[in-house]
């Protein structure tokens, strides 16, 4: 519990450095919801905020690519 509150303060710190688009897409998402569940008014506690977050972060969806349909000469 304690070190997921200091991981989740230590990202929250990270947020406020400008490159944060230098960070994987997963904790770049995972500040996103930190910040909006904040801005939301909600009362939640400090572990319920990080569960929500990492939760709604998720993994990195994978990237697959389109199947193209090959034209073929008859």
């Amino acid at each position: 519990m304690v070190a997921s509150a200091a991981l989740a303060l230590t990202l929250l710190g990270l947020a406020a450095i400008s490159p944060v688009r230098a960070l994987p897409i997963t904790a770049h998402r995972f500040i996103s919801y930190m910040n909006a569940i904040d801005k939301s008014g909600q009362t939640l506690s400090l572990s319920d905020k990080i569960t929500y977050s990492l939760i709604l972060s998720g993994p990195n969806p994978k990237q697959t690519r389109p199947v193209r349909a090959r034209v073929g000469r008859i």
